[in-house]
């Protein structure tokens, strides 16, 4: 019981990142990216994925909307899980700069409630402030303090630090024609891994399939954290949106020791700063 309750947080909270949502494109420059300005960005937008997992099958939503204007992004989410013995709520926001392509968050939000069949309600809220080298404050409500045995996080570490929705957005500025040559160094409150973006050689429909490989830097306990409820390759399925001049990500592909969790795109619909709108559709 206690990995289904572990692995629903790790679910929504790192697939958040992985979105494509996931969680990983860095908050340093993204090489040779598709553009120089944020003048080229879609102003807004929004996109809900259907999650399932294993012999469950669907079990839940993960819904994404982002607004960027000049320079700055905010960008909003929120995932639903309900099962006969699992029930999730999470909410997430997240604010900065983007500039040439380079991700810069100011704020991070993120809270949530769970419920375990035969366990007591949870709820948590969490809080990070960033400033242009980094972060600068985590705090959580309850307050959560680190486990004594987990790997310190240094500051060090934390420069160019990403938020796990920020990396979403990262992740979207990358390179149209190598989507899956990129690196996120994201810190989630607790723990700082990099999520290392590989060329497969493989295509899904329109999409190239990335592996993604999570590297554990700091933060969590050894042999623990989210590497040890995952089994297996993720893979994240990009599509390049052209007209748009981002990265999409269809599909998410996490395998865990108790099954595969899968997020995949039901609809996309952007704006451009001239109203020119663009919709995908599964």
């Amino acid at each position: 019981m206690m990995y289904r309750v572990r692995l629903g947080a790790s679910l929504t909270h790192h697939a958040a990142l992985l979105l494509s949502l996931l969680l990983l494109a860095s908050a340093s420059p993204l090489g040779s990216a598709a553009y120089a300005d944020s003048k080229a960005l879609p102003s807004q937008v929004s996109a809900v994925y259907r999650i399932s997992f294993g012999l469950l099958g669907e079990i839940g939503s993960f819904k994404f909307k982002s607004s960027v204007k000049g320079e700055a992004y905010s960008l909003a989410a929120d995932a639903t899980i309900d099962t006969a013995i699992f029930d999730y709520f999470g909410l997430m926001s997240s604010n900065g700069l983007v500039r040439a392509a380079v991700t810069k968050p100011a704020d991070y939000q993120f809270r949530y409630r769970q419920k375990a069949f035969l366990g007591k309600k949870k709820a948590k809220s969490l809080s990070i402030a960033f400033n242009p080298a980094g972060v600068t404050n985590v705090t959580f409500v309850p307050p959560d303090a680190p486990s004594k045995k987990a790997i310190p996080v240094t500051q060090e570490q934390l420069k160019n630090a990403l938020d796990p929705l920020s990396g979403v957005m990262a992740l979207s500025l990358g390179n149209l024609a190598k989507p899956c040559n990129q690196k996120l160094p994201i810190f989630d409150g607790k723990q700082r891994f990099d999520l290392i973006f590989t060329p497969t050689g493989r295509s899904s429909g329109p999409g190239q399939v990335c592996h993604v490989r999570l590297v554990p830097i700091s933060g969590h306990k050894k042999g623990e954290g989210a590497n040890s409820v995952i089994s297996g390759n993720i893979e994240v399925v990009l599509q390049a949106v052209p007209k748009a001049n981002i990265l999409i990500p269809y599909r998410v592909t996490v395998p865990t020791i108790i099954g595969a969790a899968v997020l995949t795109s039901e609809k996309i619909d952007i704006t451009m700063p001239d109203r020119q709108r663009i919709a995908l559709r599964r």
